[in-house]
């Protein structure tokens, strides 16, 4: 008996110093980024707190963040902040309160994108990318813009989670399904090189196929528009200081493992942001929905061009395993919330961005891991109307 309790004592302390380990590395912050600066006149956020019944669940979820993983929780309607409560961990702290975004940055990828159409540096969404050297002879060059943005760029037999989703050792960045054969750490031109030269894609109507490097692909083709990476970063600057209002520096992460240059496509979509200002920019997301201008079209035509995930089934604890359909890089239609406009940003970890079009409720977590009750703290919320 003394054995059996000994051993499961033991199981528990080594559960519990991986499972710490992993909260280190899920916010983890490296310098090496495409960023943009704040300003001093950044968007101004209301606040009108309240103390109801969900106020004092996320009160209970964060105070217990060890079990739960949640570490930031904000919830925004009516144009005012009614829930913003966080417990950051050490690795937060130590980074000044930036967040990582994990994949909730390939949603940002495509707002970049949409100001590089708007801004005259790519046509529109679609574009053919055969205009980028690099991508010469790889299936990725019979692709459009808007196909790489909706992850149905034929490329499921290389790379993604329709056909290697299920291996252990995976994952969306993974070639040919093996862990070791990352994609984020190679630039666009390496990673070509490697494995995609003289593919071709089978088929028009490919299937939906997430994956990391569809979205290292629309970013860098946008960069391969910009002369260099500091014009590129002025270009950053007028979305994010000047037309969002962030207050603080927002960043995307380079390749920093290659010795990659701005010429061969070393951009990866993670990004890096404090939490309000995620706010702001999901916040002004919504406007530019709503709104007559570019970018406003182009997020409307992201919308009326989603794809169909056809996923087996549908599991309630993140926005990507419960919507139906993908557009450019947004997880939407929602089980359950038929004809309901809602854009969902979704990273690895737990991190959540939800966004109403139609109401302007956004939904807004941050976690170390993903053990709290999401459809509680982000889809009965997001539901109502």
């Amino acid at each position: 008996m003394k054995k059996i309790l000994g051993i499961l004592v033991l199981s528990l302390l080594l559960s519990g110093n991986a499972f710490s380990m992993h909260k280190k590395t899920i916010q983890m912050y490296k310098d090496y980024n495409y960023s943009s600066d704040g300003s001093e006149n950044y968007q101004k956020l209301e606040t009108k707190l309240q103390n109801n019944k969900l106020s004092k669940l996320v009160e209970k979820k964060l105070k217990y963040r060890d079990k739960t993983g949640l570490v930031n929780y904000i919830l925004f309607e009516n144009e005012k902040i009614i829930i913003d409560q966080n417990n950051y961990n050490e690795e937060i702290i130590k980074n000044n309160g930036l967040l990582r975004s994990n994949s909730m940055g390939k949603s940002m990828v495509s707002y970049v994108i949409g100001h590089g159409i708007c801004e005259g540096y790519i046509n529109n969404v679609n574009v053919k990318l055969s205009d980028w050297k690099i991508l010469n002879d790889t299936l990725y060059a019979d692709n459009t813009l808007q196909q790489v943005l909706n992850m149905t760029a034929g490329d499921h037999n290389f790379v993604g989670e329709k056909k290697y989703g299920q291996f252990k050792d995976s994952s969306d960045g993974a070639v040919f399904g093996k862990g070791k054969n990352t994609i984020q750490k190679t630039s666009i031109a390496q990673t070509m090189n490697k494995w995609f030269r003289g593919t071709k894609k089978k088929r028009e109507n490919s299937p939906y196929n997430y994956s990391a490097l569809a979205s290292h692909i629309a970013i860098n083709y946008l960069i391969s528009k910009f002369e260099d990476d500091k014009s590129y970063k002025k270009f950053l600057t007028t979305i994010f200081r000047d037309h969002v209002g962030v207050k603080d520096r927002v960043s995307f992460l380079k390749t920093s493992w290659s010795s990659a240059d701005f010429n061969e496509g070393n951009s990866r979509f993670t990004f890096f942001a404090k939490s309000h200002d995620y706010l702001r920019i999901a916040n002004t997301i919504i406007k530019d929905f709503n709104s007559k201008s570019c970018i406003g079209n182009y997020l409307r035509t992201l919308y009326d061009n989603r794809v169909n995930k056809n996923h087996d089934g549908y599991s309630a604890h993140q926005s990507g395993a419960y919507t139906k359909q993908y557009g450019g890089q947004f997880h939407m239609s929602f089980i359950g919330l038929k004809n309901r406009v809602i854009f969902a940003m979704d990273g690895a970890g737990g991190q959540q961005i939800v966004m109403d079009m139609e109401n302007g409720r956004v939904v807004l977590v941050n976690s170390v891991d993903q053990h709290y009750d999401w459809k509680k703290l982000v889809y009965n919320v997001i539901k109502q109307k």
